[in-house]
């Protein structure tokens, strides 16, 4: 019987814990990459800036609308995630929002199915006669949502229209005080 020399033994070992450790972390990544954040934004006081309400409880809510930030690319395998979060959150809504806002800043890509993936959100929301609106999409994903055809029905995807924009066509003001549009759009950004 042949003697296995103690280095071949450790080397083998430490081969076989760094696979597994590897394969552990691809799945964590995988998993993570399947059900990304989607904030819920709200407007920081006093200002023309929305952030996340869940690290920032005291950001101000807006009437009769939600903001939204998924916090991933819009990938085939985490969009039915994205989609089921907003449309849960609408639903539980009451009274119903007027304005469902889509903030896609935070999502580098997004592929063919979740182009269509999200028009088919915003007939849903707008079946409920929700306006619906996706703002500060990047270049390329404002490109793939105009060459799948889909970016009338999310509000028309342009580079112009911000968070602050959006929701001043409901009319409400930064603090909430239902100043219109028109006085919310000449506040000073910051």
């Amino acid at each position: 019987m042949p003697h296995t020399p103690p280095s071949f033994v450790k080397s083998s070992s430490s081969a076989r814990g760094v696979m597994i450790g590897a394969v552990i972390s691809l799945v964590q990544l995988l998993r993570a990459a399947s059900r990304p954040h989607v904030a819920f934004l709200g407007r920081i006081p006093g200002t023309r800036r929305f952030s996340d309400r869940e690290r920032h409880p005291d950001n101000e809510l807006i009437p009769g609308v939600l903001i939204f930030r998924p916090e991933s690319g819009l990938i085939y395998f985490n969009v039915d995630h994205i989609c089921e979060t907003i449309l849960d959150r609408v639903q539980e809504e009451s009274p119903a929002p007027k304005l469902v806002v889509l903030d896609l800043s935070a999502s580098p890509i997004v592929d063919l199915q979740s182009a269509h993936a999200l028009a088919g959100l915003a007939d849903e929301i707008t079946a409920g006669g929700i306006r619906f609106q996706v703002v500060e999409a990047r270049s390329s994903v404002r490109d793939r949502l105009r060459h799948e055809g889909v970016d009338s029905k999310l509000g028309g995807v342009n580079r112009f229209t911000s968070v602050a924009d959006a929701v001043a066509t409901t009319g409400i003001g930064p603090e909430g005080q239902g100043r219109s549009g028109e006085e919310f759009q000449k506040t000073p950004q910051r």
